[in-house]
């Protein structure tokens, strides 16, 4: 009887805490938005614990993945470059503006017609928005 109380125990608390790391972290879309006039050639994001790379996008045109659970960092880096010049260029975007506990939904890092990036982040993935080019 003892032991099936144990055992029991155990698999209670394994269940927790498998549901606990399950839960934690954002495991939601991570992607990018060309806004700009000119198609970039290659964007390499760092700060999450995967780098996130894509290649040539197009102006109106995004790309995204799914990494699987990440922290939300303070802030990243984007290193890119535009088709047709030498050498990246490099920014730093903060985060502040995304929940810390943001599970789902998802994360783009937009690239302005200025040439500046921002952030935006929804709680679910918008695929009409998507499609529309938004």
């Amino acid at each position: 009887m003892k032991i099936a109380l144990i055992i029991a125990v155990l698999v209670v608390l394994a269940v927790v805490a498998l549901v606990f790391l399950r839960r934690a972290g954002y495991r939601g879309a991570i992607g990018f938005k060309n806004r700009h006039s000119a198609e970039i050639a290659t964007i390499r994001l760092t700060g999450f614990s995967k780098p996130v790379d894509c290649r040539t996008l197009a102006r109106g045109e995004h790309s995204f993945n799914y990494l699987g659970r990440q922290d939300i960092p303070d802030q990243v880096q984007i290193a890119w470059r535009l088709v047709g010049d030498t050498a990246d260029r490099i920014a730093t975007v903060s985060l502040s503006s995304v929940p810390k506990d943001a599970k789902d939904g998802e994360l783009f890092f937009v690239l302005s017609s200025e040439a500046t990036w921002s952030v935006e982040y929804a709680p679910q993935l918008q695929l009409d928005k998507l499609q529309k080019h938004e």
